[in-house]
């Protein structure tokens, strides 16, 4: 069997220095945040030299600091820990050399990881809160949805779901100023703001979330956490898990969500496509 980084630590532990196993009680302690932590923040948070970390990275097996940081990813990935991100965080996706050794293996394993989401999404699912959260959607004369980046193709890919279902919807990206600027004046208590945040997590996407709930309007976060900072300003909030060793969001799950949101919009309406009932001249009116 493959020895993933914490047996490793474990097994190593006894022949480290005093200051690598300070290194690798770093490493097991903070696994969940170590994938994306530099070398140079790690060095000075520990207060250790970096050839010391290098050092211990070395007697753990790994040539570099960044091979520690793949198999972090693929350590939490195996065992299904949840990851939080925040803005600017560091995210190598690079690939060690001994992992190219068997390419064809190695895809099957990252078809895996991405079946594994699935599986995950799906023994975890809830019809029940997938379409009360599809009733909203139904009720709102208005639909504003937020997200940056990834978040941001999400929130097209629902939009695009949603005018198929004859559901207008603005799209607005936090990272825009004029998008900003041009939505806040629409939010209202007859709003639905859907706050769509994946890692890395925009502040901005939060702030408007934060204003949105203040002007009275109802807030629906999709996120990857019940964690994530946007769910404290939320109504209403559903997850799924997006990350892989090879991505910091992979679109294979939050996409099924999507779908899924949709289906049970058009499910909870009745009725066809075409007859839901909404101009979307009438979207800020």
């Amino acid at each position: 069997m493959e020895k993933d980084i914490i047996m490793r630590i474990e097994e190593c532990y006894l022949t480290m220095t005093k200051k690598q196993r300070q290194v690798a009680d770093y490493m097991k302690e903070n696994i969940d945040t170590m994938s994306f932590i530099t070398l140079k923040e790690m060095s000075k948070e520990l207060g250790i030299t970096e050839i010391t970390i290098l050092n211990a990275c070395k007697v753990l097996g790994y040539n570099s600091f960044n091979e520690v940081k793949y198999e972090v990813r693929k350590y939490i990935n195996v065992n299904r820990r949840m990851v939080l991100y925040s803005q600017n965080e560091y995210f190598n996706s690079s690939l060690p050399e001994y992992e190219l050794n068997d390419k064809e293996r190695l895809l099957t394993e990252i078809c895996m990881e991405e079946r594994g989401l699935m599986d995950e999404y799906a023994r975890n699912f809830d019809s029940r809160q997938i379409m009360e959260a599809a009733r909203l959607f139904l009720e709102y004369s208005k639909i504003i949805l937020c997200g940056r980046g990834m978040s941001h193709i999400l929130c097209q890919w629902l939009a695009s779901d949603l005018a198929g279902a004859q559901i207008p919807s603005a799209i607005t990206n936090p990272e825009l100023n004029e998008s900003v600027f041009a939505t806040l004046p629409a939010i209202d208590e007859n709003t639905l703001f859907v706050a769509v945040s994946f890692p890395d997590y925009y502040f901005m996407t939060e702030q408007i979330a934060r204003y949105a709930k203040k002007k009275g309007a109802k807030v629906l976060s999709i996120t990857d956490s019940p964690e994530a900072e946007v769910t404290k300003y939320a109504d209403m909030f559903l997850t799924v898990r997006s990350t892989t060793r090879m991505f910091m969001n992979t679109a294979s799950a939050p996409m099924a969500l999507i779908n899924l949101l949709v289906s049970a919009i058009k499910i909870e309406s009745g009725i066809d496509e075409g007859s839901v009932g909404k101009e979307f001249g009438q979207l800020f009116v």
